[in-house]
């Protein structure tokens, strides 16, 4: 019996992201630890209570796109804020930042687990095989001038408001009462993300709760629910780690790469379709403003992700190559029509333990057929040359 070549890759590919993402285990137990540290913070008593300090994820955490540390060395890097309850007319950064660092230091587990103070944020380094480290991001709201400055620029009120301004050592206003902080609003960020998959996300969250017979498709933790775009973010990540293990200078950024992927996405139900698809249409997103590439903030158009590519411009070079070498990896697969016959080279482009684990479940899960046996190849063809990433 044969089966369809893209369907088993597309399975390969969701248990490899499977195989890359965080444990149910090992994300209840950050989010307690994190849960923890806020509770210190805002404890009565502290001198932070007055500022009713919230505490809550950012990045890859929040938006479901973490990847595995590649070994037992790595570590995982959860990234949080800590946004106080007061303006930038009464405190500069500098106080903002040793605020929080004080009390901090007044906790004794948390005072030998605090690193040295960080250009932005506070660093806890738990040694106790948890096997990951948290950044603590100091912030206070951003002032509303430059939330409408945002609405202005067509930023939705409901985005712009979730805006904040964070510290950062290497300002020139850094120990000084100073309205320009940077500014950051991962918040707004996390819902332009979700929005981008909504459709995709509410589906699969739908047919989990049925799944499970839930009374309420609310008790499916979001968490627990990937989409290809997710997946894809995930694949791409692992992808990029390993062919810049070398080249860490010009390794692409995270934030780029799910920009852009979340732009590129049409809510596509296939992971292979997701990938080709993605891969094909993020330089697409990639502007160019008075000769400046330009990878635009979705919350906030006024900042470039890309800016450091005008100083580094090999860095543009360097991602579209990438680009291409990961759709010509997919599409190798595809025409080849067999996974043991390119399993060697996923092994070295997304690391044997992940790429193990992946065809082992795949084994198991292919019906009437094994991983090795012969199938029609998907005969996929290059039809630009010039952009061999077209499929």
């Amino acid at each position: 019996m044969t089966i369809s070549v893209k369907l088993q890759l597309g399975q390969f590919l969701t248990y490899l992201a499977e195989s890359l993402d965080i444990s149910d285990t090992r994300h209840a137990e950050t989010e307690e630890r994190y849960k923890a540290v806020g509770q210190w913070l805002g404890k009565d008593g502290s001198v932070l209570s007055s500022y009713y300090p919230l505490i809550y994820p950012q990045g890859s955490f929040n938006l479901g796109t973490v990847v595995k540390p590649f070994d037992d060395r790595e570590e995982y890097d959860i990234d949080l804020v800590c946004e106080l309850d007061i303006s930038k007319e009464l405190v500069s950064q500098q106080q903002l930042k040793e605020m929080i660092g004080d009390r901090l230091k007044e906790n004794v587990d948390y005072s030998r687990m605090l690193d040295k103070e960080g250009r932005r944020c506070w660093t806890l380094n738990y040694s106790d095989g948890a096997q990951f480290h948290m950044d603590i991001l100091p912030a206070v709201p951003e002032d509303v001038e430059f939330k409408k400055l945002l609405v202005s620029r067509g930023i939705p009120p409901a985005l712009a408001d979730n805006a904040i301004s964070i510290t950062d050592v290497t300002t020139t206003c850094y120990d000084k009462l100073d309205n320009d902080w940077p500014r950051s609003n991962p918040k707004g960020f996390a819902v332009w993300f979700r929005n981008r998959m909504k459709v995709r996300f509410d589906a699969l969250r739908k047919s989990m709760s049925e799944s499970i017979r839930a009374s309420t498709i609310e008790e499916v933790p979001e968490y627990r629910v990937k989409t290809p775009l997710q997946m894809a973010v995930q694949i791409l990540k692992r992808h990029r780690d390993i062919t810049f293990v070398k080249d860490c200078n010009d390794k692409p950024v995270s934030i780029i790469i799910t920009t852009l992927a979340a732009h590129a996405y049409n809510n596509e139900a296939d992971i292979v379709d997701s990938l080709l698809n993605l891969l094909e249409n993020m330089p697409n997103y990639i502007e160019v403003r008075d000769g400046i590439s330009w990878v635009s903030n979705p919350v906030n158009p006024m900042e470039n992700f890309a800016d450091k590519w005008q100083e580094h411009p090999q860095r543009e070079i360097k991602f579209k190559s990438w680009l291409r070498q990961v759709s010509e990896d997919l599409l190798r697969a595809l025409n080849e029509g067999d996974l043991q016959k390119v399993q060697e080279k996923f092994k070295a482009r997304f690391g044997a333990r992940a790429v193990n684990e992946a065809l082992a479940k795949s084994e198991k899960n292919v019906v009437g057929a094994a991983i090795g046996i012969a199938i029609q190849p998907a005969r996929i063809e290059i039809r630009n040359p010039d952009r061999p990433w077209k499929y």
